[in-house]
């Protein structure tokens, strides 16, 4: 897996992160905020804000901006994968916000009840990502190899949800048991990309990456086939 690949997986791993955005108030200084996001097919985040936030009239003063997170592991966040990716961020146009909003409510239920108030989702486009896979570890990636390439997936997802959710849900908790969570209830997939699916185990989102990245339904498919057959052993 190249240091690009890897850097997209972990964005789609986290939802939860910084950014900074440049003062509209006190001009030279950097703003940090906390944010939630959901990556989309290409790995672009997409935030849901209020038009009341300081960051937001901070990106309506200056577009350019960075996100940081990290996948912590036991609360050690120096040791943990992390990245920051600056870009700059741009409403989402009015033709995709349908689409926006029913994936990214998937992910992040609770925020249905910001839609009521003024809040709207905003997409980072990337410049450049700085990834840290670990430790003593970093390397810079470009967008153009950090975006995932223009697919077909987008257009199936909500069909091949509807299919697993609906037809294979014992297959979707072995793969929760397999990656070390024990369902509570039911377990479904909110989510699928080029790059894995994303399961909700409870209260919980659970990610899984696939072998190698995937371009159609057919690769999906086949991916949760062979994942589905490790799990037996072969």
């Amino acid at each position: 897996m190249n240091p690009a690949e890897r850097a997209r997986r972990l964005v789609r791993r986290c939802h939860t992160g910084v950014i900074a955005t440049h003062s509209h108030d006190m001009p030279g200084f950097p703003y940090a905020s906390f944010v939630e996001y959901v990556a989309d097919h290409q790995g672009r985040p997409v935030m849901l804000i209020s038009a009341l936030a300081e960051h937001t009239r901070n990106l309506h003063y200056q577009a350019r901006l960075s996100l940081a997170a990290a996948e912590v592991w036991q609360g050690y966040v120096l040791a943990s994968p992390r990245f920051t990716l600056v870009g700059e961020a741009r409403l989402v146009p009015d033709g995709e916000i349908e689409q926006c909003r029913a994936r990214y409510l998937r992910y992040l239920p609770h925020a249905a009840d910001y839609l009521a108030l003024d809040f709207a989702f905003w997409r980072l486009e990337p410049v450049r990502l700085r990834s840290i896979p670990g430790f003593g570890a970093a390397v810079w990636v470009t967008a153009g190899d950090y975006l995932a390439l223009a697919s077909r997936l987008a257009e199936v997802e909500d069909e091949i949800i509807a299919h697993m959710n609906r037809e294979h849900r014992d297959v979707l908790s072995r793969y929760a048991r397999r990656a070390g969570v024990a369902p509570p209830g039911a377990v479904s997939l909110v989510g699928i990309d080029c790059d894995g699916f994303d399961l909700r185990v409870g209260d919980r989102l659970l990610r899984i990456d696939f072998a190698q990245p995937v371009w159609d339904a057919q690769g999906v498919r086949q991916a949760l086939v062979n994942l589905a057959q490790a799990d037996r052993g072969g």
